[in-house]
Parts: structure tokens; C-alpha cells; sequence
């Protein structure tokens, strides 16, 4: 297309139109960085290739750096927090890092699943001898242990007696006709009497534990501890596996549910298992979304490209546009693998930063390339017009990326680790979206000239200000002039009730209620059903003993009382189904006699030999409803009377945690919203110059935020009836800080440049509103899209976000900005860039200055 056919008259050069503007301060760093480029594009796209090919082995080595388990809510410094780390100090074995296999059949007493059982912790022994393992357990662990504990006995009794083979096996005989060994056991003692060590005699008891029907076991075994592993139904059995520091931040759950599926295949039909547990939960929901990512991916893209077609009317910029953007991804990622080598990343840093990256990559690019257009419709030659495009349309791209940038940098000041990984992408990935777009495209638009457009249906043509677009710009910015008050005062109505709900919604952390549909999350609700939720879930209590509680990791009889009396009080509490703990162990009271004779198999849970204590409570209700918060606040108080006599005792558990988790939160929420927006207000107060206007798009993003999380309550708990997660407010509210500034910054300089081209307030910003509605439009679209499309995830918190930033986009770029932003800018007119005189400087006030 030759430069005859561009030079039509254009937004600048029409008959009447404003002249050029004068530059502000960004600009003219921009005028002088985008001649350099186009005074050399072969030298930019040649170092962009080399380092797109230098960064793409580390680019495909991402994954490596990813972990499963970066997202604890624990809060650091919290009561919940001290009784973790007591956990994992003292009791490891029942910390996160136990997980639980879950066995269910019709009947899982059968030879067949005692077989299954004995088979897994015989696949696990190696794991333990590698000190990946800390322990793990099943019933038969319990019965075996049993057996072994009763066969070592005898073998010591009948070793101190005799000492040739055929005397023990007499000594054998005798006890068993005394009674003192079960007839059933008389084999495996006389086994056990010729063994050479514990382990041999360790072998005979499992023998023995896989071979014998449990319901009748000769040897007495806790019934209690037995209900706790096998249920009473005889419908489900569980073994717990508790992986050690060794095993690394992402134990191989996948070994171990392989494992018990192999295991479970020889059990017969009927037989089915399940990996559950906070590890296996993480590792499931990280792995469907990363399962996920494939699909969101294709549909963004499509959605994308559909919309720069009928943007561009043309196929070259739509695939250019998306090539720049998929190739800053490549660099981003390797960026990713190198930060990964020093913090926490998780997949969803990953999916994140891919879809930000996306939506506002696209968006700078269709800016620039668009006002590229403009400039060549104004009567400039190719390179002039991109060095202009670079000028005015980077300004926007500048600010809009520096705010987002803030936005995702306020990410790092969480007090919890689950929000910095998300973080960590967007940080990354927006200044190399924003570099790539600002010097690939206008190198591309300087080498190519109009062929940038090429394959297109008049794609050169007037696009922003004739057709039906523009005229329904006109429209709509009339009406806006016409009932500016009016405008204003509805959409701050209409904002009361979003508010209210989101207000009065109770969001929540419940790693259950928010992960997809997998493997773990059929083996905690058959947990929860069989066992109730408190057997995944519990609230802890634990801590240091007070001295004389406990001696060497047993109790003594003043501290077993001592014990006795804050679990019968704990009990006691409103709220409370059960507590376990030393002096009752299963939820009774045991005497000193049957603890001492059960051994350790049964008080190592509930102490420990550093001398630590542990307690178990159980809540009547949902760990993560109301009343359970009502019930740990109960429990507080209680710790707070009578714990001193028993130890210095920190709550803990799952509805703890959520509870100082969410405060923590929403105090956070308020630092970080302070942070970016003083950050964003400081920056558009020295490129604006102008007080009001930063403070009026502060506060129109904190509208369309109210108004999208309104929304996004209405879909999933009130009509999906779904849980709400409670990161959703302040990570949308954060994110769309820098995401939402794009459309208003790209409105409002392009209003301020008419103003200082001579026009007045209001046809200034009618004028702006068609000449940018069609790439605001446009952009809202493809960053919706983009962010949208996480909609589509199993996982519960990417589909809250997704539904959540694209309805926040989708209502910024639309009836926001073209509606409340023009009418809230005619109402306020000159007060509008009004700022103080500086000292030492004199201001024009009659229009706003050159800015920065």
C-alpha cells in the first residue's frame, strides 16, 4: 500500500483538528529511544532472536524449580504457626508431611486387603531405610507390631531358660499349655524363640499379622486404635505414610498412589484406593492446573486472534502482535528458572504470569500499532509514524506497566507464602511484555512499513472514527456530557450493594472446598464421611510441658492428672466433640497401668521424648464454618485460664490457621492497597501533573473491583453455592490496580493532549473517548479473554480469578470507561488538572502542562 493511499486526513490533520501537542518529559526520552530504534530494527529484532535462543533451554527447564507445597497459610508469628513448628519438631510423624492411603471395599478385612496392607508397608520399608519416610502405619502395622511385641517377650523368657533349640521349642510347649501363649501363636514363638534378632522376629509377626483374621486376633489389641484405622463398618481401611525433610518439598505422592493402585489391582474387584492428605491435596491441585493450563492457553489464544482480526481487519498484525508476545513469554520463563533457584515458584506463578503476560502484552501492542495507523492516516511516513506511535501510545504503556509492576511487587509484602509466588510472575514478566512490545513492534513497523497490515480488508483505513463504532462512541459520549451528574451518582449507587454483599460474603482457606475434583480429594471425603472431618482436619493443641509433667517422654502421675484435667475441660467446651490426648488417648480415659502396658505405639502421639505435649480436638462442626471459628475462640480462652498448668500450650490446626490467616489478610490487604496506590498516585501526579485525576482512576479501579467481586460472589456462592477464596478480594483488588490503569491512562493522556492542543474539557474528552473507545474496547476484550479463560480451570481459585479480573476488565473497559470516566472528567472540568504551584516554578493553570 503506498504512501498516497494513507495520507487521508486523520485524527490530527482534518480540516479544524487540534495541532500536535508539545511533549512532556517521558515523551521526549521516548522520541529520543524510539529514533534509535528505528535508525536501527535489523540490530533489535537480531538481539531479541539471540536472546530468545539463549534463553529457551532455560525456558524448557521451568518445571524443574516449581514446587507443589509453597503454600502454607500458616502466618508466621501466630499461635498456629508456634504449633506447627512444634508439630514438626516433636511429632513428625503427624505433621503436613502425613499422608493418608485410603482403602475401600465391601469388606476390607479380608485376606486380600490384610494382603494389600502388608504388601504397601513392605514397598514403603525401603523408603524408611532411605530415610525418606519418618514411619508409616495401618492396622496391620498395629496387629504386626502387637504380635512382634508379644513374640520378642516370649523369646526373651524362653533365651534366659534354655539354650539348645529343642529346649525352647519345649519351653514353648509349656507355656502354651499354661496359657500364657494363644494355641494360634504357638508356631510363630517357636519361630520367634530360634530367631537370631529383632528384625527376624519382626518377620515372623507380620507372617503371622497378614495371615489371621483380625476379628479374631488371639492377641489383645486396642479396639479403639484399631476403629481409628479400620472402620467399623468394615468399608474402608487408612495407612499414613509421613514423609521426612529428605524426601524433599515434594514427596513422590505419585509413587505412592501407583503403589497402592498395583497393590490394589492384586486385591480382586471391588477394591479401590485413594492418596489424601494436605500433601497429596497441594499436589493434586497444582497438578490439574498445570494439566489445565493446555486448554486455557489454546482458548485465550483463539479468542485473542479473533479479536486483533476484526481489530486490525488483517492477518499479519494479529499474528505479529501474538509472535511478540509468545516470544517475551520465552524470556520470561527463563527469567523464572533463575529466580525459582532462590525463592518459591508454584505452577500457579507460572499460569499467572502466562495469562498477565498475554492480556497486557496484546494490549500495549494493539496501542501501539493502532496509533502507528493513526499517525500514517495524519500524513507520516512509516518511520515517522512509528517513532510517533512509540511516543504517545509507550507514554501509556509506560505508566500502565509501571503500576502493574507496583501491583505485583505489593504481592511480596503478604505475611503468608501463598501469595508471593503469584506475585513473583507478574513481576517478572510485565517489563519484558512491556520491553518486547516497545521496541520489536516499532522495529517491525519500521522494517515492514504498511506491510505490517498486510492480508487485510482496508486495513489502513479510519477505523476509530467512521463506521458504526465511532458512531456509537459519538452516542455514548454525548450522553456522558448530557447527564455527566447523573452518571456519576448512579454508578456510586449502584457500588452500595456490591459492597454490602461482598462485605458481609465469609470467604474461606478450606484446601478441600477449593481443590478440583482428584484422587485426594475422593479419599478425604471418604475420610470425612467414615471418620469425620477432624480425622484429616483437626484443631492441635501443643506445646512445651511444664516441668514435671513429663520424664523422658513419659508422664508422671501428677503430670497424667495435670492432663487429664485440661482434656476433660477442653472437652467440656461448647463446640467440642472429642479430645485425645495423653490421659485419653482415644477420646476416654485411660489409667497409668493400660498406658504403660499399650507401650508406645499409643503415647508417642501425645508425647514425645524432648518433652512435648499433644492434644487432638475435634469439632462438632466444619472446621471452616462459623461456629467452628466460635468453638477455637472458646478454646483460646480456656488455654489461656488453665493451660499454664500443663505446658506452654500454642492452638493450632485448620480453623485456626484460617482464622489468623484471613486477619492477616485483610491487614495485609489494606498495606498493599496503601502501598500501590500511593505508588500509582505519586507517579501520574508528576507525569499528569494533576492531583485530581490519579486520585479519580484510584478510586474508579476500587469500583469496578467492589463491582466485579460483587459479581463473582453472586456466580459461585450464591448461585453456584461454592466456596468463596478469600486471597480473591485482595488479589484482584492488588492485580487490577496495574491492570485497570491501562484503559484510563491511554483515555486520560490522550484528553490531556487535546487540552494542550487547544481544545476545552469537554471536547476533549469527547474527541478521546472515539479515538481511543476502539482500542480500549478492543484491548478490554483480549485482556478479558485472557484472564478469562482461567474460568475454565478445575481448580475453584483460578476459576474465581478468571471470572473475577475478566469481569473487572470487561466492566473497566466498557461502560467505566466510556461512561462514568468521560462524565466524572466533564464534571469536574478544570478542577481536573488543577496542582498547586511548585516552589521555584511557575504552572500554567489554563490547561495541564507537558507533564513528567
Amino acid at each position: 500500500m503506498s504512501d498516497a493511499t494513507t495520507t487521508t486526513a486523520g485524527p490530527a490533520s482534518r480540516a479544524g483538528g487540534p495541532p500536535d501537542a508539545p511533549d512532556g518529559r517521558l515523551q521526549r526520552v521516548l522520541r529520543r529511544f524510539a529514533h534509535a530504534l528505528v535508525g536501527h530494527p535489523k540490530l533489535v529484532v537480531a538481539a531479541w532472536a539471540v536472546l530468545i535462543a539463549a534463553c529457551t533451554p532455560l525456558a524448557t527447564g521451568l518445571t524443574d524449580v516449581l514446587t507443589d507445597q509453597g503454600a502454607s497459610k500458616v502466618v508466621p508469628g501466630t499461635s498456629s504457626a508456634r504449633a506447627d513448628a512444634r508439630i514438626k519438631e516433636s511429632f513428625p510423624h503427624r505433621s503436613e508431611r502425613e499422608v493418608v492411603v485410603v482403602v475401600q471395599g465391601t469388606d476390607v478385612r479380608t485376606p486380600q486387603v490384610r494382603g494389600l496392607l502388608a504388601d504397601l508397608d513392605t514397598r514403603i520399608a525401603g523408603l524408611r531405610r532411605d530415610g525418606e519416610v519418618e514411619r508409616s502405619s495401618s492396622a496391620f502395622t498395629v496387629y504386626r507390631d502387637t504380635t512382634a511385641g508379644f513374640l520378642t517377650g516370649v523369646r526373651e523368657r524362653v533365651r534366659e531358660r534354655a539354650t539348645t533349640e529343642a529346649a525352647r521349642r519345649a519351653a514353648v510347649d509349656a507355656e502354651v499349655r499354661r496359657g500364657a501363649i494363644p494355641t494360634a501363636l504357638a508356631g510363630p514363638a517357636e519361630e520367634a524363640a530360634a530367631a537370631d534378632d529383632d528384625a527376624a522376629v519382626t518377620a515372623v509377626a507380620a507372617r503371622f499379622a497378614r495371615q489371621t483374621d483380625w476379628s479374631a486376633f488371639p492377641l489383645d489389641v486396642p479396639k479403639e486404635l484399631v476403629d481409628r484405622l479400620v472402620a467399623p463398618d468394615g468399608r474402608a481401611a487408612l495407612a499414613s505414610v509421613s514423609y521426612t525433610d529428605k524426601a524433599g518439598s515434594d514427596p513422590d505422592v505419585e509413587w505412592l498412589r501407583d503403589t497402592a493402585r498395583t497393590l490394589s489391582e492384586r486385591a480382586g474387584a471391588g477394591v479401590e484406593v485413594h492418596v489424601t492428605g494436605e500433601l497429596a491435596l497441594i499436589h493434586d491441585t497444582y497438578e490439574k492446573a498445570e494439566s489445565d493450563n493446555a486448554l486455557m492457553e489454546s482458548v485465550a489464544y483463539v479468542i485473542i486472534f479473533v479479536v486483533l482480526l476484526f481489530f486490525f481487519r488483517a492477518l499479519v498484525p494479529a499474528v505479529l502482535t501474538l509472535a511478540v508476545v509468545g516470544l517475551s513469554m520465552n524470556v520470561s520463563q527463563a527469567a523464572l528458572n533463575l529466580l525459582g533457584r532462590e525463592v518459591t515458584l508454584t505452577q500457579f506463578t507460572v499460569t499467572i504470569m502466562q495469562f498477565v503476560m498475554l492480556g497486557a502484552g496484546v494490549d500495549y501492542s494493539m496501542l501501539l500499532s493502532s496509533r502507528y495507523r493513526q499517525e500514517r492516516l495524519a500524513g507520516r511516513g512509516p518511520k515517522e509514524a512509528a517513532v510517533h506511535a512509540t511516543v504517545h501510545a509507550g507514554e501509556s504503556m509506560v505508566l500502565a506497566a509501571v503500576a502493574v509492576v507496583l501491583a505485583f511487587g505489593a504481592t511480596l509484602l503478604s505475611p503468608v507464602d501463598w501469595i508471593p509466588p503469584l506475585g513473583y510472575g507478574g513481576l517478572l514478566g510485565i517489563p519484558i511484555v512491556l520491553a518486547a512490545a516497545l521496541t520489536l513492534t516499532p522495529c517491525l513497523l519500521a522494517l515492514l512499513g504498511d506491510r505490517f497490515f498486510a492480508l487485510g480488508r482496508s486495513p489502513l483505513a479510519d477505523l476509530e472514527r467512521h463506521g458504526a463504532m465511532a458512531r456509537h462512541l459519538r452516542r455514548t459520549a454525548e450522553f456522558a456530557r448530557r447527564r455527566r451528574a447523573a452518571i456519576v451518582v448512579l454508578f456510586l449507587v449502584a457500588t452500595v450493594p456490591f459492597a454490602l454483599l461482598v462485605s458481609g460474603n465469609r470467604s474461606t482457606s478450606d484446601p478441600v472446598a477449593l481443590s478440583p475434583a482428584t484422587d485426594s480429594r475422593a479419599g478425604y471425603e471418604t475420610v470425612a464421611d467414615t471418620w469425620g472431618d477432624a480425622a484429616v482436619l483437626p484443631t492441635i493443641v501443643t506445646g512445651r510441658a511444664a516441668d514435671g509433667v513429663l520424664d523422658d517422654g513419659r508422664p508422671t502421675p501428677g503430670g497424667l492428672a495435670a492432663v487429664a484435667r485440661l482434656t476433660e475441660t477442653l472437652a467440656a467446651t461448647d463446640g467440642v466433640a472429642s479430645v485425645d490426648s495423653l490421659s485419653h488417648p482415644f477420646g476416654s480415659r485411660w489409667s497409668a497401668d493400660r498406658l504403660t502396658a499399650a507401650g508406645t505405639g499409643v503415647t508417642e502421639d501425645y508425647a514425645s521424648p524432648d518433652g512435648a505435649l499433644r492434644f487432638v480436638v475435634a469439632l462438632k462442626d466444619d472446621p471452616y464454618s462459623e461456629a467452628a471459628a466460635r468453638t477455637v475462640q472458646r478454646l483460646d480462652t480456656v488455654l489461656a485460664r488453665d493451660g499454664a498448668a500443663v505446658g506452654t500450650l500454642n492452638l493450632g490446626g485448620a480453623t485456626q490457621v484460617d482464622l489468623q490467616y484471613g486477619a492477616a489478610l485483610r491487614s495485609s490487604f489494606w498495606r498493599m492497597v496503601l502501598l500501590v496506590s500511593l505508588g500509582v498516585f505519586v507517579m501520574l501526579v508528576i507525569t499528569l501533573r494533576s492531583l485530581l485525576v490519579p486520585v479519580r482512576l484510584i478510586a474508579t479501579i476500587m469500583l469496578s473491583n467492589v463491582l466485579a467481586i460483587g459479581l463473582t460472589v453472586l456466580i459461585f456462592a450464591c448461585w453456584r453455592g461454592e466456596a468463596i477464596i478469600d486471597d480473591l478480594p485482595i488479589f484482584l483488588t492488588v492485580l487490577m490496580m496495574g491492570l485497570g490503569m491501562d484503559y484510563e491512562i491511554f483515555l486520560v493522556t490522550r484528553v490531556r493532549d487535546l487540552i494542550r492542543s487547544g481544545l476545552d474539557q469537554d471536547e476533549a474528552t469527547m474527541e478521546a473517548v472515539v479515538d481511543t473507545g476502539r482500542v480500549i474496547n478492543a484491548a478490554g476484550l483480549v485482556m478479558a479473554g485472557s484472564l478469562g479463560t482461567m474460568a475454565l480451570s478445575s481448580t475453584l481459585m483460578l476459576r474465581e480469578y478468571g471470572a473475577g479480573l475478566g469481569l473487572a476488565v470487561l466492566l473497566d473497559a466498557t461502560v467505566i470507561r466510556m461512561l462514568f470516566v468521560p462524565a466524572s472528567l466533564m464534571l469536574l472540568r478544570k478542577y481536573n488538572w488543577w496542582l498547586p504551584p511548585l516552589p521555584g516554578r511557575r504552572r500554567r493553570t489554563a490547561a495541564p502542562s507537558a507533564g513528567g
